[in-house]
């Protein structure tokens, strides 16, 4: 994944992530803020201190504190760690780089503190103090940045490594969904399904239940109705199923058939399907069901007879709580669709 490929804007949920950055200042009293690989903002500005808001909203030093922001995330990027250093007014910050497959996408800037001892020992990235009108702007609001917080130099390493800690889940949020989309591409290409999303505003959680659920229809098509298990110790169980599909076949006679307690196979059947059996069984009925529907001209009640339910009226019931349909109006959509 190059620079070019990957957008924090598009990984992160902003609002969610504003929530969490103020919740973090007000933690730990510093500002926070998020940037782009060229230092630019992607977020509001937690807990800003005064005499950096008046600074950030100035036309002409408004650059300086970018170019500061770009310089901290660089350097940062060049030790492999937080990098702490005074800005332009001599007020200390530090910047947690965010790197994605050792390319710098942004970083986590937090500080507008002061040290309460050894502050000239950290490198100023960007000296402008000899500029009368930065020397006159400092002198004329000297009472707001005596108003910052101070802390110890232990303090400002431990919160900034809990900052790192946090860059590193980002990244991992990040791999994952790019994992996800194209997974989820994948898997729409297979079962040649016809639809478009923004990868903005996936929900990730419905995205793995749909490959899930994909993966399952597209193994049935494919093996000519026998799903392989990826566990092989399941495979007897899962053919019993197959094999019955007019009968109800409970746990007790599936763990028969694999030699295992009704309790070990079901914790592996879930680590199968990835939810328990009697909910993935039901799925499965009604992905027989659907079958039958589109390919027969039996009547609901002969469908409900052939897949061993007591009464087509709970058949029924299934059907539409898994599908959001009645089997009727199932065969009615599908069959308007193919004319």
């Amino acid at each position: 994944m190059s620079k070019g490929q990957f957008d924090i804007e598009q990984v992160l949920d902003l609002n969610k992530w504003e929530t969490l950055q103020e919740s973090i200042a007000q933690a730990t009293h510093l500002a926070i803020i998020l940037v782009d690989y060229r230092g630019k903002p992607i977020t509001k500005h937690s807990q800003v201190q005064p005499f950096c808001q008046l600074v950030r909203n100035h036309p002409e030093l408004s650059v300086y504190c970018e170019k500061c922001d770009s310089r901290g995330g660089l350097e940062a990027v060049r030790t492999g760690q937080p990098f702490i250093y005074r800005c332009h007014f001599n007020i200390v910050d530090m910047a947690v780089p965010i790197m994605i497959d050792n390319h710098y996408v942004g970083a986590i800037m937090a500080g507008e503190i002061l040290l309460n001892e050894g502050q000239e020992e950290l490198e100023q990235v960007l000296q402008l103090e000899d500029r009368s009108f930065v020397k006159m702007f400092k002198k004329e609001h000297q009472d707001l940045i005596d108003q910052y917080p101070r802390f110890s130099k232990s303090d400002l390493k431990r919160t900034a490594e809990m900052l790192e800690k946090i860059s590193e889940y980002i990244v991992s949020e990040a791999i994952k969904k790019d994992y996800l989309i194209k997974a989820y591409k994948q898997t729409l290409r297979i079962s040649k399904r016809e639809q478009s999303f923004s990868e903005e505003e996936l929900d990730l959680e419905f995205v793995q239940k749909d490959i899930q659920r994909s993966k399952l229809e597209n193994r049935l098509q494919t093996t000519n109705g026998v799903y392989l298990a990826k566990n092989q110790l399941l495979q007897p169980a899962i053919d019993l199923v197959f094999a019955n599909k007019e009968s109800h076949i409970d746990l007790g006679t599936l763990a028969s058939a694999t030699n295992v307690s009704s309790s070990y196979l079901s914790r592996l059947l879930k680590e199968e399907f990835g939810e328990p059996f009697s909910k993935m069984y039901g799925k499965l009925k009604v992905y027989w069901a659907k079958e039958l529907l589109e390919t027969t001209d039996w009547s609901i009640a002969e469908i409900s007879d052939a897949l061993g339910y007591v009464e087509p009226s709970y058949f029924i019931r299934s059907f539409k709580k898994i599908t959001g349909v009645t089997p009727l109006n199932y065969r009615k959509d599908k069959k308007s669709v193919d004319q």
